[in-house]
């Protein structure tokens, strides 16, 4: 089986997007799938994990210039990364957000042409049984419908995030782009011979939306957790010095920690808290996660940590009392952050904010998480807060039943449908 894959984001990217890239590719190759990959050229971004690279296992890879704001930003400072990343960081949201909406479809429309250029060439000396688009940025799949259609090949289109289904984050920006985006959408979601879906909940407000037939032929393949990453990790535990709650990730669009602080202050003043509580936050923030935090109150209690690679996140997040998940309440049902599952595999305690109806809550019900509670609850926040300050040693130990979503074995399954397509 040989496969051509398209995804934006790919290492050295990190984040969710570039890992399950990276492990997507890793086990379809390893059950003897030949894959090309074509990525973007170097650009500008919030995280970047070079160790990822050793782990991707593609047969080829293939490079593609952008005009993209992210490309042209990292050209426009040439060599002088430190400082494109300081432009980049220092941008209020809503200018990146202006931006963004500037362009049609979104953003990176502006690799569209390369991509094209790229795609037809390869597809032209090669012969590929499948191609593959990782989604978003969702004008990867305009390049991967016009090349399916060119070249009579079976589509996959796999849909990280929602599109134009979004509920909570306007990206869009007027009607004329809505309506031209998703007369795409409904085109692409025609044309594709399987629809991936990282959440159940993406799975079905699609069907709902579009075609009901679209379960048909459809596939969840959540971030899940790679037991292969856990095998030879250093143990490492909480320290007796503190009590730390700790948060690994961006933070972005509705998503906010302010409230957390909030509970967190009126506690200190109550004298509810432990005295060396702290919070550690490991990546990259834009200016206001910085700005939360100078005007939270408790802001002697909060450290930002430099992002760290997947495995050394990982070893950090076991030395955490409680760890903090985030979903604002706006955010579609079928909204699940990819850090769910290794938090859930290190059997941390977690702190859950998150929407009580969303899939995200269903999950950790599931495994016990009872410590539940919405984003924007003060009250909530402190109600979870003193369940876990009174159960410190309590750890939620690693459920059985978490192996179904273990990323090796699904994938494994996804290839099974793969070959059914040719």
């Amino acid at each position: 089986m040989k496969i051509l894959y398209i995804s934006y984001f790919y290492p050295p990217l990190g984040g969710p997007a570039a890992l399950r890239n990276m492990k997507t590719v890793r086990y379809l190759s390893e059950l003897g799938a030949e894959i090309s990959v074509l990525t973007v050229e170097d650009i500008e971004y919030a995280y970047f994990d070079p160790s990822l690279q050793a782990g991707c296992g593609e047969s080829a890879l293939h490079r593609v210039p952008s005009w993209d704001p992210m490309a042209l930003l990292r050209k426009a400072f040439g060599k002088h990364k430190t400082a494109s990343q300081m432009v980049y960081k220092r941008s209020p949201e809503r200018l990146k957000l202006f931006i963004r909406r500037l362009s049609p479809i979104d953003d990176k429309i502006g690799w569209l042409p390369h991509l094209l250029k790229a795609g037809r060439r390869l597809l032209s000396e090669e012969h590929f049984d499948i191609i593959y688009v990782s989604c978003g940025p969702f004008s990867s799949a305009l390049a991967a419908y016009k090349l399916a259609e060119e070249f009579d090949k079976p589509l996959v289109v796999d849909y990280r995030d929602y599109w134009t289904l979004l509920t909570d984050y306007d990206l869009m920006g007027n009607k004329l782009k809505m309506a031209w985006s998703r007369r795409w959408e409904a085109r692409i979601l025609k044309r594709a011979n399987l629809l991936i879906c990282a959440t159940k909940g993406i799975r079905d407000d699609l069907a709902n939306a579009f075609d009901p037939d679209l379960n048909r032929h459809s596939f969840i393949l959540y971030n899940g957790h790679d037991e292969r990453d856990f095998g030879d990790l250093p143990f490492t535990k909480p320290s007796s010095d503190y009590f730390t709650l700790s948060y690994f990730g961006n933070i972005y669009a509705r998503r906010s920690l302010k409230h957390l602080y909030q509970a967190l202050e009126e506690m200190e003043r109550e004298k509810l808290i432990p005295r060396n509580l702290r919070v550690l936050l490991y990546g990259n923030f834009n200016r206001e996660v910085y700005e939360e935090i100078e005007h939270s109150g408790i802001s002697g209690r909060i450290a930002i940590l430099p992002q760290t690679s997947h495995r050394e996140a990982l070893t950090a997040m076991q030395e955490a009392d409680a760890l903090i998940l985030v979903i604002n309440s706006s955010s579609p049902k079928g909204t699940l952050t990819s850090k769910v599952f290794e938090y859930l595999r290190l059997g941390r305690p977690i702190l859950a904010m998150v929407p009580r109806k969303g899939e995200a809550a269903d999950l950790l019900r599931e495994y016990g998480i009872t410590s539940i509670c919405p984003m924007e609850s003060v009250s909530g926040i402190k109600h979870c807060l003193s369940d876990l300050f009174d159960a410190r040693a309590i750890e939620t130990g690693v459920a059985e039943a978490l192996s179904k979503y273990e990323r090796g074995a699904q994938i494994k399954a996804l290839f099974a449908r793969l070959q059914d397509l040719i």
